[in-house]
């Protein structure tokens, strides 16, 4: 039984909704990670699952963490760090502090199985870096994998689910692995234990952004080992569908995991395909894919060169990285300063202020219900994992997540309005994040279909950002936490028209854009890629090329870095525009090198819209 009705919309009501519609046991779910009765815990709201339990649990039920927030308990959010501290040396090599940071974290007390799997397969990475024995490696990742799966088997035949990392854990163990008895060909023996793999994904319930994590590097194991043989016509033909397969589900979830080397790879399997005697359309459909193939290569190889990032994937430390996390007690700090609240107010009715300065100052445990009423009194959720809209109807989150975002980016605006009404019919309105949202995306459709006034434009968006704070919480003086509902409001203010709230709107993004890289930061990359973007066209506007410039150039390289494409197209393009006005000069190699770029980049995420918009472009040169 739910304790009261609100609770139903909490992460515990979620997971149960998303178990339920799955139809999967709890035992399916939970085995290896915790018991029975621990999940029905979990579900039930009894006890609150801790931030790498959630995000494994719903992993293994098909949902990725990187689309929601956490709010952590101090001592959560100060191991959060910690694991980020380890992936982070681990990428940039720096191996001496990986170990130190890696020791100190295996010695902290009451690790679970799944902190316990963090740390053996983080030394299985460092291990990898070190070219150490193979049978060394194979022990370290063989122990990672029965932390939380005791029987593969029985996991890759449905028998319980498996999440993202496991599956990736699963794969290294068996590029290690010997054949487990005499085998004709040990090269194919090794490429049908893969194939369970790429079976036991495409017969799961996982998203596209969960599978573009581990699919393509499954398919680029694969595809390395048929090209290491003599292949037969139809080897060929099934590298070359594993490699399309691989490459469309990168280009819909925007991500460049193993892209470069899948394109290459497919490159190859189509030239060889070419070889045999094929029908004309299908040669001609190999000759397109080919040209295509080489542009969108030779332009990501060009960017990482010029960006000075690894043109290939040499480790999963991609698959670590979580985002959005928040030290409740901080959040709490920072907007009753926003807010103008003291301790003394803020705690009338829930607790006594003292309560609330140790809570702050030395992130002491609070109960649910006190933090449900402090959010709420800071116009925040009290959810401890959430999305943009608070739902457990998992259907709604989909519809939100991808149909609502595929018909607002094709402009197709009555497919839009009809998801944004589904939405509102069925999840809860009264609470003031969702209204948020749903006013929010409602308001930016009917501007961007010019169906409003940009003065009633500015009014919405007013409307839609004071349902969680006030515009006097903007003017204060301090250090300020928003929500990301919060921040595209305050986007639109500060770029979209001029209202009373714009300039203070332009100093919120300017210090958002302009803070100095840090964990904080890093782990909100998917608002800074987008934010940014506004920020440095403005100030080149403003005449501050080279200004524009450093800062496209920064968040360029730092979606490089983290495999994003979203806006990579508009950054390359923000370049040749600053180089010009600094340069004072028009190079027309340089802009038709650029505008190729461009189009080529816009392409691959199938914004088919901006590359007609550079190709017209192209042709008034």
């Amino acid at each position: 039984m739910y304790i009261n009705e609100r609770d139903q919309i909490n992460y515990h009501g979620f997971l149960r909704a998303l178990r339920e519609m799955h139809k999967v046991s709890q035992e399916t779910v939970s085995i290896g990670i915790c018991t029975v009765s621990g999940m029905n815990r979990f579900e039930n709201g009894n006890r609150i699952a801790e931030k790498l339990m959630r995000d494994r649990l719903t992993a293994r039920l098909g949902i990725s963490g990187e689309k929601y927030e956490d709010y952590l308990q101090r001592k959560e959010y100060i191991r959060w760090q910690h694991r980020l501290r380890i992936v982070k040396a681990i990428e940039k090599r720096d191996l001496p502090v990986a170990k130190e940071e890696l020791d100190a974290y295996e010695a902290l007390q009451g690790l679970n199985v799944l902190n316990k799997q963090f740390v053996e397969t983080m030394r299985f990475i460092i291990l990898s870096l070190e070219d150490a024995p193979k049978d060394a490696l194979l022990d370290c990742i063989t122990k990672a994998i029965k932390f939380t799966v005791p029987n593969v088997k029985k996991a890759l035949d449905g028998k319980h689910l498996l999440a993202d990392q496991e599956i990736n854990l699963i794969l290294e163990q068996t590029r290690l692995l010997p054949p487990k008895r005499v085998v004709r060909d040990e090269t194919m023996w090794r490429i049908s234990e893969y194939e369970k793999l790429i079976a036991y994904m495409e017969n799961s319930h996982w998203e596209t952004l969960q599978k573009a994590k581990v699919y393509p590097k499954v398919v680029y194991y694969i595809c390395q080992l048929l090209l290491q043989r003599e292949m037969t016509e139809g080897e060929i033909r099934r590298g070359l569908e594993l490699c399309y397969r691989a490459i469309e589900l990168l280009r819909d979830s925007r991500r460049l995991y193993y892209f470069i080397e899948l394109t290459e790879m497919r490159h190859t399997f189509a030239t060889r395909l070419l070889s045999y005697e094929v029908t004309q359309t299908e040669r001609h459909e190999l000759e397109e894919m080919l040209a295509e193939n080489d542009t969108w290569e030779k332009v990501l190889k060009d960017l990482y060169m010029e960006y000075e990032v690894p043109l290939y994937m040499s480790n999963f430390c991609y698959l670590y990285y979580e985002t959005e996390c928040h030290d409740m007690a901080e959040v709490v700090e920072i907007r009753r300063n926003m807010f103008g609240l003291s301790r003394v107010k803020i705690s009338e009715g829930v607790c006594t202020d003292r309560t609330i300065l140790r809570f702050e100052r030395e992130g002491m445990n609070p109960s649910i219900e006190m933090i449900r009423r402090l959010f709420e009194r800071l116009g925040l959720c009290a959810e401890y994992r959430r999305a943009q809209i608070l739902t457990t109807d998992v259907k709604a989150l989909i519809l939100y997540n991808e149909d609502l975002y595929r018909a607002v980016n094709d402009d197709n605006f009555e497919m839009a309005f009809k998801h944004v009404e589904i939405l509102k019919s069925v999840i809860n309105t009264e609470l003031p994040y969702n209204k948020q949202e749903m006013k929010r995306i409602e308001n930016y459709l009917l501007n961007k279909s010019k169906r409003i006034s940009q003065e009633m434009f500015a009014s919405n968006i007013i409307d839609s950002l004071e349902c969680t704070v006030d515009l006097l919480a903007l003017l204060r003086e301090g250090e300020k936490f928003f929500t990301r509902s919060e921040l595209t409001c305050i986007h639109d203010l500060a770029f979209d028209m001029r209202t009373n709230a714009t300039e203070v709107c332009l100093r919120i993004m300017e210090e958002f854009c302009n803070e100095k890289r840090s964990d904080k930061m890093e782990s909100r990359i998917s608002m800074r890629e987008w934010l940014i973007g506004r920020w440095y066209r403005k100030v080149g506007d403003e005449g501050r090329y080279k200004e524009s410039c450093i800062l496209s150039n920064a968040i360029l390289k730092e979606c490089l870095e983290h495999y994003r494409m979203l806006n990579l197209w508009d950054n390359v393009y923000n370049s040749i525009w600053n180089y010009q006005q600094e340069n004072q000069r028009y190079d027309v190699s340089i802009v038709n090198k650029g505008m190729k770029m461009c189009i080529a980049l816009s392409q691959i995420i199938k914004e088919y819209n901006v590359a007609a918009f550079f190709q017209a472009k192209m042709q008034e040169l």
